[in-house]
């Protein structure tokens, strides 16, 4: 993997917050929200992998929507490509939709059933104009090959398909605009792991192939592992961890990180890992606590854990956290 450290970012998230109104008044203001996504930073640079881990509803999918203005943005910036897209309208994304692209979670619902695997690819080649209509075709068969799609698919329905080939159409239809970021959200999740398998290595191969950058949700580690550059672990709505993967995956600074990577099996059988086992539930997103959002399950919390906020900072270069232990 290259360094990217001395190109410009290709996306920068700076304080992003996402919320959702729960309980307006009579006239409309809003009394009670749900803040899906708190003040998250990072940057990601051309070619890199970036994977966002955390329990189910922790605002992942949430964070990558919003960053591909799918929901607008209740607060902070989103700079990609060097643009300031955070007030954009609708109209002026149309253009830069082709250069951010989603693969969602599901294959099965994401995909229209009354279309033709070659219709589905050829109609964002079209709208966008990225090839002259008579190449149309050329274009859609060559991609279809390159996301290891047979020819004779072009003229098939997408109930035809078993998942993992269903989930190639859907990377297939991201790629089909050349895209230079895809947001994959939990690309994996609903896929036999001999499939995961498959499906990670045509990411990994296309993203050579074709200098992608990935900003890849997964609640799966060992996914993780194998296919990011750096890993940003999720809270409740917050990034309690960012770094390059071998930094954390070596020395996990903040006490959730250190949690979820103990629930990773190991396949020795003769090295015992201590799991660290979490109590109580996640707390609900629309009444978070007061302080270290982490602390009403962490082993280690202390009485300053429950009234301040932990700052979220550089521990090593490249490595940020945001934990009180770690001031201490």
């Amino acid at each position: 993997m290259a360094d990217h450290m001395n190109d410009a970012p290709i996306l920068e998230v700076r304080n992003l917050r996402k919320a959702f109104p729960i309980k307006k008044s009579l006239m409309g203001k809003v009394e009670q929200e749900l803040i899906a996504v708190d003040n998250v930073s990072f940057e990601l640079h051309p070619g890199e992998t970036l994977g966002i881990v955390g329990e189910s509803g922790c605002g992942k999918t949430t964070m990558g929507r919003t960053i591909l203005k799918l929901h607008p943005a209740s607060g902070g910036q989103i700079i990609f490509d060097g643009k300031d897209i955070t007030n954009y309208k609708n109209s002026q994304m149309r253009s830069l939709r082709t250069e951010m692209q989603i693969i969602f979670q599901d294959p099965y619902s994401s995909l229209p059933p009354r279309a033709t695997v070659g219709d589905i690819l050829s109609e964002p080649v079209r709208v966008h104009k990225i090839v002259p209509p008579f190449e149309v075709k050329n274009y859609v068969l060559k991609l279809m090959e390159q996301c290891g799609l047979r020819d004779y698919y072009y003229e098939r329905y997408p109930h035809e398909f078993s998942g993992g080939q269903r989930q190639r159409i859907c990377i297939a239809r991201a790629l089909s605009v050349n895209p230079k970021l895809v947001v994959c959200d939990e690309p994996v999740s609903a896929l036999d792991v001999s499939i995961q398998a498959q499906i990670i290595n045509l990411l990994k191969k296309l993203q050579k192939e074709r200098g992608l950058t990935y900003l890849f949700i997964s609640h799966d580690l060992s996914v993780v592992k194998f296919i990011s550059d750096k890993i940003g672990v999720m809270y409740l709505g917050s990034m309690v961890e960012f770094g390059n993967k071998k930094d954390i995956f070596s020395n996990p600074l903040h006490p959730y990180t250190q949690a979820l990577f103990s629930a990773i099996p190991n396949p020795d059988p003769d090295k015992k890992m201590e799991r660290i086992v979490l109590k109580g539930d996640i707390p609900s997103p629309a009444n978070p606590p007061k302080g270290c959002r982490f602390h009403t399950r962490c082993p280690h919390a202390t009485e300053r854990c429950k009234t301040d906020v932990p700052v979220y900072r550089e521990y090593e270069p490249g490595h940020f956290a945001a934990c009180h232990l770690l001031d201490t």
